[in-house]
């Protein structure tokens, strides 16, 4: 019998398709998400969702323990996370990043979980320098960011690879998440931001291995089903700097005689920025030009994904094409305006 899988953060961005792929190859799909979450990404999706906050373990054990016991093989996605560049969700990200996951990880070997597969991400493996190309195997050189969302997100992996031969753990960490949304996402945020002229006539210095929704939702399936016990799966198309990036997404957005931008800031000259993104701070805790959010921007994540290519056989599409198509349909659904 197939086994069944429990996606949780299944109204999430990723969480959404991750059920689509799952329901299309014959997975009998469970969700868990917070009972006062937004589910407007689920419309239209058949799924069983149990109820609770990763932040309450005892929660996480009955929802855990009621999906085990309804079906004869369970899988487990841990998806959930808290995304954010703010120093106001320092806590809420070691909340429910890192204690979370072990929560999801106690809980799942309580439930005797037969394959636990934890979507990280390439912030967990480092960063770049020097023009560096990172890999898997990349010895760990972001611990001293101060970033806490890598932080977390660093010490919730390692909590659940040290799970990984006790619920058959593996690992994947995509990179930047490019596609349609019914809600919101970050890639959304910038897309808006960009199509309406605020953002765009220079760059930041950084840059990032992105990758398509639909292809990192297929490279998650791939690797809990062909996986190795402990391994962990870059999932990335392709790298951009910001300058390729921002000028990608003008031109898809605007036409190809759109201006395209000036130049980056030059990197020494970018954190120059920093002691205005903390006043803005300041004044504003909810603010997404954070000191986090501008230090993030002048790094460098370059990866490459061929680990997942030949292990996994994962094809992912061209992300030009991706990102063509994601802003045909956001156009159409009103999330982004007509050129």
């Amino acid at each position: 019998m197939k086994p069944a899988v429990l996606i949780t953060g299944a109204n999430g961005f990723l969480g959404s398709y991750l059920c689509r792929e799952f329901l299309a190859h014959g997975y009998e799909v469970h969700g868990l998400c917070r009972a006062n979450s937004d589910r407007a990404n689920l419309a239209g999706i058949e799924l069983r969702v149990h109820e609770a906050d990763l932040r309450d373990p005892d929660g996480v054990r009955a929802a855990l323990a009621a999906f085990s016991a309804s079906v004869d093989v369970p899988w487990v996605v841990h998806n959930a996370a808290t995304i954010s560049y703010r120093a106001a969700d320092a806590q809420l990200q070691e909340d429910v990043n890192h204690q979370g996951t072990r929560h999801v990880l106690n809980a799942s070997r309580a439930a005797n979980v037969q394959r636990f597969l934890h979507v990280s991400s390439v912030v967990a493996v480092g960063v770049a320098r020097k023009g560096e190309t990172l890999d898997e195997d990349s010895p760990w050189n972001a611990e001293d960011l101060g970033i806490d969302y890598v932080r977390t997100k660093r010490r919730a992996e390692e909590a659940a690879l040290a799970e990984a031969e006790a619920l058959d753990v593996r690992v994947v960490n995509p990179g930047a998440i490019f596609g349609p949304v019914a809600s919101s996402s970050n890639s959304l945020r910038f897309l808006q931001q960009l199509a309406l002229g605020k953002i765009g006539l220079v760059t930041p210095p950084g840059g990032m291995s992105v990758v398509g929704v639909d292809d990192c939702a297929t490279g998650v399936r791939l690797a809990l089903e062909s996986g190795r016990t402990g391994r962990r799966y870059v999932l990335a198309e392709s790298y951009l700097s910001s300058l390729q990036l921002f000028g990608l997404a003008k031109r898809l957005l605007r036409g190809d005689d759109v201006r395209p931008p000036l130049g980056a800031v030059p990197r020494w000259l970018w954190p120059a920025l920093t002691p205005l993104a903390r006043c803005l701070e300041w004044r504003n805790p909810n603010t997404l030009l954070s000191r986090q959010t501008v230090f993030m921007l002048g790094q460098t994540f370059r990866f490459q994904g061929t680990r997942a290519r030949t292990e996994l056989q994962w094809t992912p599409r061209p992300f030009e094409d991706v990102l063509r198509d994601a802003i045909e349909v956001l156009r159409a659904n009103g999330s982004l305006p007509s050129r």
